[in-house]
């Protein structure tokens, strides 16, 4: 873990690498790949929040099965109690647009469409999670409609959007994970 920085009892980092497995042989261990939760800052208002394939329970057939029993979620925080060896990460939830087929990949990207959960109020749903539960990073890819936010930048395009393609197109791995 790196950027660690000492916050009362509970020790924050900004990144955190992740290693999967092959999608065509699962005893090939990928490269590692960093994961960042940087808050906002005089350089960039918005942090940088990177999105994470997740699964519900420590134990994850991820690659192999793409997205069944996993989902896609932002990544806010990442801690650690020194009292104890668990680490966790906060995260803000995304829920898969229903699209008219089986799948739900829509037939003219073929890829899944993202919309941030959000509670009545506009509020983000987000929860705690251990880490161990984050599988992956996930590639998105704003998806701005008819017209975009016209205060969209290279470092507000995230957080200014509420909709997202899940880029299946983002590695090869990716791809085999995520196509049907």
């Amino acid at each position: 873990m790196q950027g660690q920085l000492r916050t009362g009892k509970l020790q924050i980092w900004h990144k955190v690498r992740v290693q999967q497995v092959s999608y065509h042989n699962s005893e090939t261990v990928l490269l590692p790949q960093t994961l960042r939760a940087i808050p906002p800052s005089t350089a960039n208002r918005f942090g940088r929040y990177d999105s994470v394939i997740i699964s519900p329970g420590a134990q994850s057939d991820w690659p192999q099965n793409g997205l069944a029993g996993h989902s896609v979620a932002q990544l806010w925080m990442i801690f650690h109690d020194p009292c104890s060896d668990s680490f966790f990460a906060y995260v803000h939830h995304f829920k898969i647009v229903p699209q008219s087929n089986s799948t739900n990949i829509n037939s003219a990207t073929g890829m899944y469409m993202l919309k941030r959960a959000v509670r009545g109020n506009g509020e983000r749903i987000g929860e705690v999670i251990p880490l161990i539960h984050v599988h992956s990073p996930a590639h998105l890819i704003p998806n701005f409609g008819r017209e975009a936010h016209s205060c969209l930048t290279n470092l507000s395009s995230y957080e200014l959007s509420s909709e997202f393609w899940l880029n299946k197109f983002w590695s090869k791995e990716f791809y085999h994970a995520l196509s049907p």
